[in-house]
């Protein structure tokens, strides 16, 4: 999809006037299921803004594609008349899958130094139990004739 398209898809759908009477929002059933369900709630006006807002990330992440550079592509502008102001979920984002892959966090190895820490905190656990077991055993043979 290119520029021109996306511009002619706006004045098509009439999305200037819409900003103004549009209302989208997200939000979640909290009814009595196991299930979680969401739901979106909004007007004719507003599901136009919010296609083309993803058809505008469409277009965006196309390019990062060939670019070879994949960021964050911001999908409704803070701030925009036409989200509802009650909506219990906020979409802010479309992040491409290539981008995930970069950001998969290493997996770091075990060192001694982690292994001291562990026995040195359950050597204090069961020092401190017995020293537990020790105080109850004087309280007791203190207060015994």
């Amino acid at each position: 999809m290119n520029k021109e398209t996306l511009d002619s898809l706006k004045q098509t759908l009439a999305l200037d006037s819409a900003i103004d009477i549009g209302r989208f929002g997200i939000f979640y059933d909290s009814s009595e299921s196991r299930e979680d369900k969401y739901f979106i709630k909004a007007n004719k006006e507003g599901l136009k803004m919010f296609a083309y807002q993803l058809l505008c990330a469409s277009k965006d992440l196309e390019d990062q594609e060939k670019d070879n550079a994949f960021e964050k592509i911001a999908l409704i502008p803070d701030g925009s008349a036409w989200i509802d102001k009650d909506s219990e979920i906020s979409l802010f984002h479309v992040e491409s899958p290539q981008l995930s892959k970069h950001l998969v966090p290493l997996i770091t190895k075990e060192t001694w130094k982690d292994r001291l820490s562990e026995i040195g905190c359950t050597l204090i656990v069961i020092f401190l139990f017995i020293s537990l077991l020790v105080g109850i055993d004087a309280i007791f043979t203190y207060l015994t004739p």
